[in-house]
């Protein structure tokens, strides 16, 4: 049986930003891979909470979100695919496969297969529309608290 308490609280990635979702008040728990790969890809390299941490491997940020606001090229998407792989980078994985595409205008889509080792290969889609990220990045959730 597993503990529903058991893990982190889960963030649910969605069109305005990241939420949780409560069940009677207690936060559904994740004990999986997608909170570990998102905070991993969408905390900014400048987070405050390395400051307490002395291992500079274990500091948390990538460069995926700004790499992903560029201007839409071939060379930008090789770029927003390096920046997620270097994200990534990380023993608990067997492998990691990123696959970036532009499928129009505005929009970006990033298809992420995780391979942990000894369990099925899971599967974290990130859409990107450049016009919502750029409201969001010029009115963080942050400000409104």
């Amino acid at each position: 049986m597993i503990d529903p308490y058991e893990g982190d609280p889960r963030l649910v990635l969605g069109l305005n930003g990241t939420t949780m979702k409560f069940v009677g008040g207690q936060p559904v728990m994740d004990r999986g891979l997608e909170n570990f790969s998102l905070i991993s890809l969408l905390t900014d390299t400048g987070w405050a909470g390395n400051f307490f941490i002395k291992d500079d491997a274990e500091k948390i940020g990538s460069d995926f979100e700004e790499t992903a606001l560029e201007t839409r090229t071939l060379s930008s998407l090789t770029r927003i695919e390096n920046s997620a792989e270097r994200a990534l980078s990380n023993p608990i994985f067997e492998s990691v496969d990123i696959d970036v595409v532009n499928p129009e205008s505005f929009f970006i889509d990033v298809n992420i297969l995780l391979k942990p080792p000894n369990q099925d290969t899971r599967v974290l889609k990130l859409s990107k529309n450049s016009a919502n990220w750029q409201n969001q990045a010029d009115e963080p959730a942050s400000r409104r608290i």
